[in-house]
This record gives structure tokens, sequence and C-alpha cells, in this order.
């Protein structure tokens, strides 16, 4: 459930706003204010703010400034009637930005991805765990494999079992993917096709639609999976903040 609150100092946008709230699923709505600074006290003395909807040109304080004092603590989606301020807005401290009138399609386009980064900044900032390992069944009566976390390079599902490739060698285990993404931990891997899921630390590189591991296997990318995939990409990515 992602907590939500509105600014803008025209009611009737607020009440759109509210409305698209109430009506997506996953979605829980803590406040709203046509007042910018009550906005952002507002926003201060809650437990959590997910996602803030805020407008761009208010009289009191404009959306930009709001987002600057804001956006370290939650997500920005800007709304304006506006398209000249949407480029800027974005370019600020926004997750997305939305058009005025805003469409209950747009809006839920919008509010996917921004739970997609969400999700994906939160599984970064997961601890350390505290096993750096854990044992497969290779089939074997009575054997068990240690493998560390450390030596995997990816996992390739294949019908009713999994082959974990590791950076000396392969083992196969009785196990299906669901089983594997549900144990592994999140901070370290990232499930990139229905049949591939890799470590995040043995990406060399991208290219095109697909994964280039530190020992040069190439690995597809799927379509299902891509969004999520370049959005994690993105938060671990260097940017120069020259225009």
């Amino acid at each position: 459930m992602s907590t939500c609150y509105v600014i803008d100092d025209e009611e009737h946008a607020i009440d759109t706003i509210i409305g698209y709230i109430n009506k997506y699923p996953g979605l829980n709505l803590i406040g709203s204010s046509i007042s910018p600074l009550q906005g952002i006290e507002d926003i201060r003395n809650a437990e959590q703010v997910d996602i803030v909807f805020l407008d761009v040109d208010m009289p009191e304080l404009s959306g930009i400034d709001v987002a600057e004092i804001i956006s370290s603590f939650t997500s920005v989606i800007f709304t304006t009637a506006f398209p000249n301020y949407a480029l800027q807005a974005f370019e600020k401290n926004g997750s997305d930005f939305l058009l005025k009138p805003i469409l209950f399609e747009r809006f839920v386009k919008s509010v996917t991805k921004v739970q997609n980064l969400i999700k994906a900044k939160s599984s970064l900032a997961i601890p350390p765990e505290k096993d750096q390992y854990f044992f497969i069944n290779p089939g074997v009566k009575g054997k068990m494999i240690q493998l560390n976390y450390s030596d995997i390079l990816y996992i390739e599902g294949l019908k009713n079992y999994v082959v974990i490739y590791t950076t000396d060698n392969k083992y196969i285990t009785y196990l299906s993917m669901k089983e594997v993404e549900k144990a592994i931990p999140q901070n370290r891997f990232i499930r990139i096709h229905k049949s591939y899921i890799v470590s995040l630390n043995k990406i060399k590189s991208i290219d095109g639609n697909n994964v280039i591991m530190s020992q040069n296997s190439e690995l597809p990318i799927g379509i299902s999976f891509k969004d999520n995939f370049i959005e994690m990409i993105n938060t671990k990515t260097l940017r120069s903040s020259r225009k």
C-alpha cells in the first residue's frame, strides 16, 4: 500500500486526484492541501508519505521549490496544465509528471512507474544479509552443496529444475524459479527474464536487450521484466548535472 498526499491550489484539481487515488487499488490518501506550506508541514509530520502529487504553478510557493524540500524523503509526481513546465519540473526532483487534464489511464501508468522505482530503491537499501551462502541438494541422496552468493553469476530455469552458474562450475537442483527468487536476497539478485536471475555484482554491461555477465555470458532481458530492471539500473547510474 502506497500512502499519498496531494498539493494543488485548485480544489477541483485536488478532487480529481483524490478520486483517482480512491479508485486505484494499492493507494491510500493521507491528506491534501491547497497551501504548499501546509502541505510541507503535513508531510513532515506524517509517519510516511510515499507519493506526493504536486502542482507546479502555485502563487504561495512553486511546486519546484516544494520538491526541493520534500524530495529527499518522498517521491514526487508533478501535475501541471502547462507543457512548458513539465520538463523543467521533471528535471528537478520529480519521479514523473502528469499534464492536466489528467486521464485515469495516464495516472495509473505514472503511479505504477513510481511504485516500481520505490521498490527498486527499497531493495537496494536492504541491510546486508546475515548469511552469505545457502545449501542445495544436487539430486544425490544425502548430499548437500554450499554455494556462496558472491560466487553466483546467474541462475537459469529449465522446466522443473534450475541451473546455478558460478564462477567455476554449474549446479543443477530441483527447484522452481519462483522458489529460488523468493529465497535469495533481493539486493544481490534480480530477475531479468522468465528463465534468468542474475547477480547484480556480476553484470559486466548492458547491450540493448541483453545483459553481458562478467564471464561474457549473454542473457536476454524479457519484455515483462525490462522496466523493473532498467529502473533499478537507473538508480545506480552516475549522471552529470551539467546542462
